[in-house]
C-alpha cells in the first residue's frame, strides 16, 4: 500500500506541474488563443502517459521564463538548449530535438562570412536576451550583441537596417517565419560557416525532485520506441521541408 500511494504521489506530482514556454515557432507558439508547436504536443503526450491531465502552459518572455526557473518560480521551461552552464542549473528531459545555428544577414547588406571570426567585425548582432545563442556568443568573445526580448524583435532589427546578422538554428527559421507572417525571410540569406550545434530539451527546476524528471524521462522514452516522437518531428519539420 505503500509502495502503491508513493507512486500515485510521484505521478501526481509529475503531473500537476507550472509549465512555461517561450513563443518560438514551431517548438511552442500560440495560435486562435491555443498553445501548439512540437514541444506542447510532446508535453501534452507525456502527461498523458503519467495518468494526469495536461497542464496549463503559460507563455513568458525567454527572459523572464528564465529567471523564473532559475528562482523556482515554475517548474518547467521550454524549449531549453543544453550548455555546460545549464546543465548544473537545471535539470533536463530529452533531448527533444537537433538543429545547427548559423548568421543570417538581409540579401542587400554585402556581408560574406569566409570565417566566424569575421562575424566580430561587423556592426550589431541581434540576440535574445539569456537565450543559448546570447550565452554562447559571449562565451565565445563577440562583444558586438544587440539585445533584445525575443527572436520576433531580432529579426525586425535586421529587416529594419538596425543590426547586421541574428543567429538562428536552419532546420527551424523556415517554420519560425511562416508563423510570423509579417517578417520576409525571401529578403534573407545564411551566411558563413555554423557557430555551433544545439540540442534542444524540457529543462526543470532544480529543486525538482529527481523522480519526476525520471518519470518524465521514461514517459518520453516510451513515446520514441511507440514512434509517437518520431510522428510528431514529421509533423512540424517534414523531411523534405528541411534543408
Amino acid at each position: 500500500m505503500v509502495f502503491f500511494l508513493s507512486i500515485v504521489s510521484v505521478n501526481a506530482d509529475a503531473s500537476k506541474l507550472k509549465l512555461m514556454a517561450e513563443e518560438y515557432p514551431p517548438y511552442s507558439y500560440k495560435q486562435g488563443g491555443k498553445p501548439h508547436g512540437l514541444f506542447i504536443d510532446l508535453v501534452q503526450k507525456i502527461q498523458e502517459k503519467l495518468d494526469g491531465e495536461s497542464s496549463e502552459v503559460t507563455f513568458y518572455p525567454w527572459a523572464r521564463g528564465y529567471k523564473m526557473l532559475q528562482f523556482g518560480d515554475g517548474d518547467a521551461l521550454f524549449p531549453m538548449c543544453m550548455t555546460a552552464e545549464r546543465s548544473g542549473m537545471f535539470k533536463f528531459v530529452g533531448p527533444i530535438f537537433w538543429d545547427d545555428v548559423y548568421f543570417y544577414t538581409t540579401k542587400d547588406s554585402g556581408i560574406d562570412l569566409k570565417e566566424l571570426g569575421d562575424a566580430k567585425k561587423v556592426g550589431k548582432i541581434a540576440v535574445t536576451r539569456d537565450d543559448v545563442f546570447h550565452q554562447n556568443l559571449v562565451s565565445m568573445g563577440y562583444t558586438n550583441l544587440d539585445v533584445s526580448s525575443s527572436q520576433k524583435c531580432d529579426f525586425l532589427k535586421l529587416l529594419r537596417g538596425r543590426a547586421d546578422l541574428v543567429p538562428m538554428g536552419r532546420k527551424a527559421i523556415s517554420y519560425f517565419f511562416e508563423r510570423n507572417p509579417e517578417l520576409d525571410l525571401s529578403v534573407l540569406k545564411r551566411v558563413g560557416p555554423p557557430i555551433f550545434f544545439t540540442s534542444s530539451y524540457i529543462a526543470f527546476a532544480h529543486d525538482t525532485s529527481d523522480e519526476v524528471v525520471r518519470k518524465w524521462q521514461a514517459a518520453f522514452d516510451e513515446l520514441k520506441m511507440e514512434g509517437e516522437w518520431l510522428k510528431l518531428l514529421d509533423k512540424y519539420f517534414p523531411p523534405d521541408k528541411v534543408n
